[in-house]
């Protein structure tokens, strides 16, 4: 896989943020909005709750990422640069993504956005992920300095 369907995420939100606050605020985007991409809504409303997985703010995609895109490997990421001793192999796969404008279940990371996506991993969700992470409790947030890259 090339370095352009990185996807590199700066924090994971709480089960509480996604049930206080993101969950309701993209029903209610879709519902005053209209749904953008029927077929993202359909394949969240069957997953949001899918075993094994989080919702994740990530980076500038750097390539336009199709939903579904699946990656083998996650590291530690500092300045954009994989740390070569964190690399670990995993099998994961990116259920939605969500727009970052009025958010709502989306077809693509577009190129260029910060956006927001569900990620489902096949066994168990990385602890590399709970212990370098910053984990988003509320709405505002402030990425650290180290992330997470899946590749």
């Amino acid at each position: 896989m090339t370095g352009e369907n990185r996807l590199i995420m700066m924090g994971w939100f709480s089960q509480e943020s996604v049930r206080d606050w993101l969950l309701p605020e993209i029903e209610q985007n879709c519902l005053k909005d209209g749904i953008m991409f029927p077929d993202a809504y359909e394949i969240f409303q069957k997953n949001k709750f899918a075993e094994n997985s989080l919702y994740f703010h990530h980076s500038y995609a750097e390539s336009d990422i199709p939903a579904g895109q699946e990656y083998t490997k996650i590291a530690l990421m500092e300045s954009y640069k994989i740390l070569p001793g964190s690399v670990q192999y995993c099998n994961a796969k990116v259920i939605c993504f969500f727009t970052a404008y009025k958010t709502q279940p989306s077809c693509s990371a577009l190129r260029g956005h910060h956006e927001l996506s569900l990620v489902q991993f096949k066994q168990e969700i990385p602890q590399i992920i709970y212990d370098e992470l910053l984990e988003i409790k509320k709405q505002e947030f402030n990425p650290g300095k180290r992330w997470i890259c899946l590749y």
